[in-house]
């Protein structure tokens, strides 16, 4: 990534997530939303995408797990976010990993190791014909989860991320909480937003905190996360005060 790359931002539109950011991505990074079920994961990376391409940007989705018309008809329903005319008129690419013709593992047994190797040929052969400006990745973990190695599972992590930065784009991957791969995933990311659930008295409250940010200063707190009809949004308020 040259120097220009890294100093120059590229905010998100996501209200108030900027700002805890530094000032928004560095374009060309890899960063990375964890977080347990239900915390937002998918919404994130959506909101992401939609409001880049409203700017003028191409978004390239690559699923892992759930089927695209799945998530274009959540995302539809609960934000009014109209992924089928994005796609229809090109300015969001989706690459589901779960199409029979996609599928690297779920019809032929493979090993992790040449699953892997699969997935890092689609990405790159796909970033070659799409060219997007950003991608999104969801969920990274359900690649790697096969891997016991922490050595190998690194070094596996760092290829991917590797065909990720010598593209032209931003990026936001996404990753459970399972079985540490979240942690490797984050080690070898460009910054970190953790996604949570906290119990404020008898009501579950929705938190987002950045962890790191690679190059910026960050706003150090933990913050309310809402889902609303209009999409995500980093609310000023901490989530450990009741109101």
């Amino acid at each position: 990534m040259d120097d220009e790359r890294l100093m120059e931002r590229m905010e998100t539109g996501i209200p108030g997530y900027d700002e805890l950011l530094g000032g928004g991505f560095f374009k060309g990074s890899v960063n990375a939303v964890i977080g347990g079920s239900g915390t937002g994961k998918t919404a994130f990376g959506g909101e992401f995408i939609y409001n880049g391409v409203k700017e003028g940007k191409t978004g390239m989705i690559v699923l892992t797990s759930e089927e695209a018309e799945y998530i274009k008809r959540e995302w539809y329903t609960s934000f009014g976010w109209d992924f089928w005319k994005l796609e229809e008129e090109g300015k969001v690419i989706f690459v589901d990993i779960a199409d029979p013709s996609l599928r690297l593992q779920k019809t032929v047994e493979i090993s992790p190791d040449e699953l892997i190797k699969s997935f890092k040929k689609l990405l790159e052969s796909k970033i070659k014909n799409v060219n997007p400006d950003l991608i999104f990745i969801d969920s990274l973990e359900a690649i790697f989860l096969a891997i016991e190695s922490r050595y190998r599972l690194k070094s596996m992590v760092d290829d991917v991320f590797g065909v990720l930065r010598r593209a032209p784009a931003t990026c936001i991957v996404t990753s459970g909480t399972i079985y540490g791969v979240d942690e490797i995933i984050a080690y070898s990311s460009d910054s970190i937003t953790n996604l949570g659930m906290v119990r404020v008295g008898n009501n579950l409250q929705r938190s987002v905190h950045v962890v790191k940010h690679r190059g910026s200063a960050t706003i150090n707190q933990v913050r309310v996360l809402q889902l609303s009809d209009d999409g995500i949004a980093v609310l000023s308020q901490s989530p450990y005060l009741e109101f």
